[in-house]
C-alpha cells in the first residue's frame, strides 16, 4: 500500500518549491499543457530505483535557469508507522536516495517500502519502436511485485558493462572475464526465469471481465527458451560457454551479442491475434491499460502491496466505456493513483471520492 502523505519539492523543473499534503489516494491533476502536471509524476517516479517516467538526464531536471541541485520528498503511509523517501543531486550532478534520513547502501532497499508503475502518452509508441523499451516495461511491472528483480537487473547490467569495457580495452585476462561471465549467467538466468513466472501469471488473468482487450504478452528469448527445458544450472553453462567463445566477435562489434539484454517481449491481443505494433492507437491504449489493471489484479491474488499508479492522459485514445472501465477499477485500490488531464469533466466518476487539483505554472491550485 503506497498512500501519500506529504511531498516535497525543491527546485524541481518548473516548480520552485511545492509543499502538498494530498486529501485523497485518488487525485487527478488537470490543467493546459506544460502547467507542470507530468513533472509532478515524474517526481514520484523518481522516488523509486530508476530513471523515472522520462528517462530524463540530471541535469535536465533542476527548474530552468536556476543554480544549485534539486530535491524531491515523500513521506508514505505505513502498516507501523510513515516512511520518508527522499531524492535529488546536491553537488557533482550524482542523483542519492535517503530513507528516513539515512543513505541507502543500494536502490533495491527502496523497493520494500515503494514501487511504481506508470503509462505516458510516449509509452502509447511501446510496441512501434526498440525492444529495450518493451524489456524496461516489463521489467518496472516485474520490480512493482517482485522487489528482487532489480537487483538481478542492476547486477546483470553491471557486469554486462564491465564486460564490454574490458574487451573494449583489449584485456584477455581469463579469470577476470571468466569471474564476469559467471556473475552474468548466474543474474542472466535468474532474470529470464522471474520474466517467464511473471509472464504465465499475468497471461491467465482475465482483465476485468472482458471489457478490455485480452493483451497476451510472449518472451522472446533464447535463454528462457532454454530454461523451459533445460535446468537452471545447465543454461549457466552454456551462456559462460557462449560469451567465452564469442569474446574476440564482440570485441570487433563492440558489444554483447548474447544475452538477456537482448530479448525482446512481444505483446499481442488474445483474441484477435493481431500483433499489438499493428493494432490501431486505441486498441494498443486499451492494451497496455488492461496490462496495468492485470497487474492490480495479480497483486490482489498474492496479496502484494499495490505500487503507486501514475498515469499521464490515460483517457486519450479509450472510448466512454474503457474510460469508465478503468475509472471504476482504479477507484478500488488502495493505493496513491494518479491521473492527469487537461480538463477534469472526463473524470466524473471520481467526484466525491477523488481529489481534483488544477495545476498553473507549477502552481496547484
Amino acid at each position: 500500500m503506497a498512500n501519500l502523505i506529504r511531498l516535497t519539492l525543491n527546485n524541481f523543473r518548473n516548480y520552485e518549491y511545492l509543499n502538498w499534503l494530498p486529501h485523497s489516494q485518488k487525485i487527478v491533476l488537470y490543467g493546459e499543457n506544460g502547467c507542470g502536471k507530468t513533472n509532478l509524476l515524474e517526481a514520484l517516479s523518481l522516488l523509486v530505483p530508476g530513471k523515472g517516467l522520462r528517462r530524463s538526464r540530471l541535469e535536465e531536471l533542476p527548474r530552468l535557469n536556476s543554480h544549485g541541485g534539486w530535491g524531491v520528498i515523500g513521506q508514505f503511509a505505513q502498516e507501523e508507522e510513515p516512511v520518508e523517501i527522499a531524492t535529488g543531486c546536491i553537488e557533482q550532478n550524482r542523483k542519492q536516495f535517503l530513507i528516513n534520513g539515512a543513505p541507502v547502501r543500494a536502490q533495491s532497499e527502496i523497493n520494500q517500502y515503494l514501487s511504481a508503475i506508470w503509462l505516458t502518452p510516449q509509452m502509447d509508441r511501446l510496441f512501434l519502436e526498440g525492444a529495450s523499451g518493451r524489456r524496461r516495461f516489463l521489467d518496472r511491472l516485474i520490480i512493482s511485485t517482485e522487489t528482487y528483480h532489480i537487483r538481478e537487473v542492476a547486477a546483470y547490467e553491471k557486469n554486462l558493462s564491465h564486460r564490454n569495457r574490458l574487451l573494449s580495452q583489449n584485456v584477455y585476462d581469463e579469470s577476470w572475464l571468466s569471474a564476469i561471465e559467471e556473475s552474468m549467467a548466474r543474474h542472466a538466468v535468474a532474470i529470464s526465469a522471474a520474466r517467464l513466472t511473471f509472464i504465465d501469471q499475468i497471461n491467465e488473468i482475465q482483465v476485468i471481465e472482458g471489457k478490455f482487450p485480452e493483451a497476451f504478452i510472449q518472451l522472446q528469448c533464447p535463454i528462457a527458451e532454454r530454461l523451459k527445458h533445460e535446468p537452471a544450472l545447465m543454461v549457466e553453462d552454456f551462456l559462460r560457454q557462449q560469451w567465452k567463445q564469442n569474446r574476440i566477435k564482440d570485441q570487433a562489434i563492440g558489444a554483447t551479442t548474447i544475452g538477456v539484454h537482448r530479448s525482446d517481449v512481444l505483446f499481442s491481443d488474445r483474441k484477435t491475434q493481431i500483433p499489438a505494433s499493428l493494432a490501431s492507437t486505441g486498441q494498443q491504449k486499451a492494451l497496455l491499460v488492461g496490462i496495468i489493471l492485470k497487474l492490480t489484479e495479480l497483486n490482489q491474488i498474492r496479496h502484494t502491496h499495490q505500487p503507486m499508479i501514475l498515469l499521464d492522459e490515460p483517457l486519450v485514445h479509450l472510448d466512454n466505456i474503457h474510460r469508465k472501465t478503468l475509472l471504476q477499477t482504479l477507484k478500488k485500490l488502495d493505493t496513491l493513483t494518479i491521473l492527469t488531464g487537461t480538463d477534469k469533466d472526463p473524470f466524473s466518476d471520481w467526484s466525491g471520492v477523488g481529489e481534483f487539483v488544477q495545476i498553473y505554472d507549477g502552481k496547484l491550485k
